[in-house]
């Protein structure tokens, strides 16, 4: 079971941070939170992000990934010579009948996708004939709350310029360049709450919620049916009232 690339909590940083880079100031550092032993940026104006809040937004979407080819395992050595349906990748759990329960595919040979060789991840001896590494993507849209705590003498013009940007067309155009399936949906208004530094000394900070919608995705091993045998069955004389 995997988590796909696309929306990992390191990606939403990456995202966001790319979004308030743009839009701020050159001067203005984005960080990222909750890291120990880290000081606090040099210059006075300063954004952090704090994830906060994850919530569901619908049920789960489900997609299935059919892939089916013929070929065989020397070692750890899997021999692909005709591609039945869909992609080899690297990560995908393999099926078959004399297949060692577990085995998966652990990196690319010559094989790309389709005929070649791949490496699998235990050493046994399978001769020619079906395998399958089929998978199916489970993705769960979600609604995820990132705190944006906004430092600094020019803070407030900063939180109201996130404010503005990240419920505007221009906010979303900023995060799809991204190329995460990651969304800006709105930020709350900002509120201004003083910050205490390692001197004592009081500094201005706006704390404005940012909230964004991330399709985050696991991937599962799934297996599927090459046919399906179907008989009849009298219920009436079978099962008589």
């Amino acid at each position: 079971m995997s988590l796909v690339a696309a929306p990992t909590q390191s990606n939403i940083f990456v995202a966001l941070r790319s979004f308030l880079i743009a839009v701020l100031p050159p001067d203005v550092e984005v960080v990222q939170g909750q890291d120990n032993r880290v000081p606090e940026p040099q210059g006075e104006d300063y954004v952090l992000m704090v994830p906060i809040l994850r919530s569901r937004l619908s049920t789960n979407i489900h997609t299935p990934h059919d892939v089916s080819f013929i070929g065989s395992i020397a070692g750890t050595a899997l021999t692909v010579t005709e591609m039945t349906l869909g992609s080899i990748e690297v990560g995908q759990t393999l099926f078959g009948i004399d297949i060692v329960p577990g085995t998966t595919i652990t990196a690319l040979g010559t094989g790309t996708g389709g005929i070649g060789t791949y490496t699998v991840s235990l050493a046994q001896t399978v001769a020619a004939g079906a395998l399958a590494s089929g998978s199916e993507a489970i993705m769960q849209p979600t609604q995820v709350t990132i705190q944006l705590d906004v430092h600094g003498p020019n803070s407030g013009d900063n939180a109201q310029t996130i404010s503005t940007l990240m419920r505007d067309p221009v906010g979303v155009d900023l995060f799809a360049a991204s190329g995460f399936d990651i969304a800006p949906l709105f930020a709350d208004d900002p509120k201004q709450m003083p910050f205490v530094n390692g001197e004592q000394q009081w500094e201005w900070r706006w704390i404005v919620d940012a909230v964004l919608q991330v399709n985050a995705s696991l991937t599962v091993p799934q297996q599927f049916a090459e046919s399906v045998s179907v008989s009849t069955q009298n219920v009436q004389a079978d099962f008589p009232a």
